[in-house]
């Protein structure tokens, strides 16, 4: 096991990495020292004086860097408690470090943890998203935090750990990543041409809880990514990533397929206006999840499950 290890973000460091980092970012085990870093989407850079040995990293980033061989000691955070984030990544080979919104600086101790991976923001591109300034400074004493920006485009945020999984050493050109990438990329055109073929179909993404229902707006990775490919979404103008209504002004939205939140199922089944909806009715339903984890294989299978709903839905409202 390594030592935990400061960031440092050097000058020549920093230029070069940039220089290299387009959208996805990039790292490898030249930093001019003989060690390793990583410049991130947001600009900083991580470096170290080896190659990270002891990964910890959360869920989301555990099904995303999976896919390429990599193997985290330890795994934290949201979506591991129902194991929804994890994908392919198995949780019995991770120590888990903490759940939803814990983090066991201990148990990354005991780890040896040399890197903490995990989704972030550009106001604090060093702390997890859902960490205050406290937490993620102690954190940061045990190991440096790199950060991953989840709020650009679906394929950035892919780009973004590949790009990650390439400076850890994975294997990001073999044939098997290839194919799942060339999957994704299939499925998304299978969705651009039903979109085409349907131009007049509209889609209400929908969430609701005990305490309100809330549209999804292309504001979210997922959303946009329809949008980009030409998927007409319906619901309110807002400037956020959701539109809370009352269940009395869904029909105000009407669609004819229903995007359908898994959460949310027993809510809608108790929810009488749910059943009465145009697209439901026509059992035009499909699932969907702003916080599906990241790969390509994930989204191919979830991407054509929603162009076959697309190809054979007909106009009902």
């Amino acid at each position: 096991m390594t030592t935990s290890l400061p960031v440092r973000v050097g000058a020549a460091s920093a230029v070069l990495a940039l220089a290299l980092a387009g959208c996805g970012g990039a790292g490898g085990n030249d930093a001019g020292d003989g060690g390793w870093f990583y410049t991130t989407a947001f600009g900083n850079t991580v470096t170290l004086d080896e190659a990270p040995h002891a990964l910890v990293v959360d869920a989301y980033s555990a099904a995303a860097l999976w896919d390429y061989g990599i193997r985290p000691a330890g795994v934290y955070g949201y979506g591991l408690s129902n194991g929804l984030g994890l994908g392919t990544a198995d949780p019995s080979t991770m120590t888990v470090v903490g759940t939803d919104a814990t983090f066991g600086t201990e148990t990354a101790a005991s780890l040896g943890a040399d890197l903490v991976v995990g989704y972030s923001s550009e106001e604090d591109p060093t702390s997890w998203i859902w960490w205050d300034s406290a937490q993620a400074q102690q954190i940061n004493a045990v190991a440096p935090f790199l950060g991953i920006d989840p709020s650009s485009t679906l394929d950035t945020t892919l780009d973004q750990y590949r790009s990650l999984a390439e400076a850890l050493g994975g294997d990001t050109e073999g044939p098997a990543i290839e194919e799942q990438r060339a999957a994704y990329e299939d499925a998304k055109e299978r969705v651009r041409r039903a979109v085409t073929a349907a131009p007049d179909l509209t889609v209400l993404p929908l969430n609701a809880s005990a305490d309100g229902v809330y549209l999804g707006t292309p504001e979210l990775t997922v959303l946009g990514l329809l949008s980009g490919l030409g998927v007409r979404l319906a619901g309110p103008p807002t400037d956020g990533p959701w539109a809370t209504v009352s269940w009395e002004n869904v029909a105000q939205y009407p669609a004819d397929i229903v995007l359908e939140y898994p959460a949310s199922r027993d809510v809608l089944a108790s929810a009488p206006v749910y059943g009465s909806l145009p697209g439901v009715e026509a059992g035009q339903v499909v699932d969907w999840d702003d916080k599906r984890p990241n790969t390509y294989a994930e989204y191919a299978d979830w991407l054509t499950r929603f162009a076959e709903t697309v190809e054979r839905s007909t106009k009902v409202t």
